[in-house]
C-alpha cells in the first residue's frame, strides 16, 4: 500500500505543481477537473444508499463555481449560487413530482457546497500576491501532515481517535499530523516570509483541519457503507479520498493569509 503511494504521489505531485505554476486556464482545467471526478464520486456513493442526486445535473452546475469565480472573481459567488439553487428547484420542480422532492435537492446541493464551493477556494488563493507559492505552501503541509498521520499512527498508534468514524485513526497519528504539518509550515519559510507566530499558527491550523476533513469524509464512508469514494488513484483511493484535507484546509488558509497576515 505505501508503495502504491509513493508510486502515485511521485508522479502526480510534480505534474501538480507544474499546473499550478502554470497557472491560467490550464489550472481552471485541472480544478474543474478534480471537482468534477469527486463531485461523481459523491453522488455515486449516495446513489448506494439508495438517494437519487440529480448527477448530470450537479455536476454541470457545479462547474459554475470554478469558472464563475476564475472569470469575474469571488464577488460572483452569490449570485451563481442563487443561479445553482435556482436551476436544481426548477428540476425538481418540472419532474411533478412530491417523492425524495427535500433530499434530491439538498444532496445535490451539498456536494456542490462540499466539493465544488471549498475547493474553488484554491483559485482565489492562487489569484492573490505570491499566490503560487501560497498554493504549493498549503497542498504541501496538507499532504505531508496527512502521510504524518499515516506513517506515525502506523508505528505507533495505540489509542484510538475516534472509533465510530475510523477504526485506524489514532490520537498519535493525529498529534504527528499537527506536528508535521507545522514542520513543512516552518520549511515553508523558505520561500515565504510568514513570522514565526504566522507560520506555527497556520502549521497547527492546517493539521488540525486537515485530520477533522479526513474524518469528515470517513463519516460520510461510515454511513454510506464504503471504503472508499473511488478506485481511480492505486493506494490513495478515489479523488474525494485525496482532496477531503483540502476542502477544509484551503479556505481557512485563504482566510487566515488574507485577513490576518496580508
Amino acid at each position: 500500500m505505501w508503495l502504491k503511494r509513493t508510486v502515485v504521489a511521485c508522479i502526480f505531485i510534480p505534474l501538480l505543481i507544474l499546473i499550478i505554476w502554470w497557472g491560467g486556464a490550464i489550472f481552471l482545467g485541472l480544478v474543474c477537473l478534480i471537482s468534477a471526478v469527486a463531485l461523481f464520486e459523491f453522488y455515486q456513493g449516495i446513489k448506494k444508499k439508495g438517494q437519487k442526486p440529480f448527477l448530470t445535473e450537479g455536476i454541470s452546475l457545479g462547474m459554475l463555481v470554478p469558472v464563475f469565480i476564475y472569470i469575474w472573481g469571488d464577488k460572483t459567488l452569490p449570485p451563481v449560487f442563487i443561479l445553482i439553487i435556482f436551476c436544481l428547484f426548477m428540476r425538481q420542480f418540472l419532474k411533478f413530482e412530491i417523492k425524495d422532492a427535500f433530499t434530491n435537492i439538498a444532496l445535490t446541493l451539498g456536494g456542490i457546497l462540499y466539493i465544488c464551493f471549498l475547493f474553488s477556494y484554491v483559485l482565489i488563493l492562487r489569484g492573490e500576491t505570491s499566490g503560487t507559492r501560497l498554493v504549493i505552501t498549503v497542498f504541501f503541509a496538507t499532504w505531508l501532515g496527512d502521510s504524518g498521520a499515516y506513517l506515525i499512527g502506523r508505528r505507533w498508534g495505540r489509542h484510538k481517535l475516534w472509533v465510530r468514524l475510523s477504526p485506524y485513526k489514532s490520537m498519535e497519528g493525529f498529534i504527528g499530523a499537527v506536528l508535521i504539518s507545522c514542520m513543512a509550515m516552518f520549511i515553508s519559510r523558505l520561500w515565504l516570509s510568514f513570522s514565526l507566530f504566522h507560520t506555527l499558527a497556520l502549521g497547527l491550523m492546517i493539521g488540525t483541519f486537515g485530520q477533522i476533513g479526513d474524518l469528515f469524509e470517513s463519516m460520510l464512508k461510515r454511513e454510506l457503507g464504503i471504503k472508499d469514494f473511488g478506485r481511480i488513484l492505486p493506494g490513495h483511493g478515489g479523488i474525494l479520498d485525496r482532496f477531503d484535507s483540502l476542502f477544509f484546509t484551503v479556505p481557512l488558509f485563504y482566510h487566515y493569509v488574507k485577513y490576518l497576515i496580508t
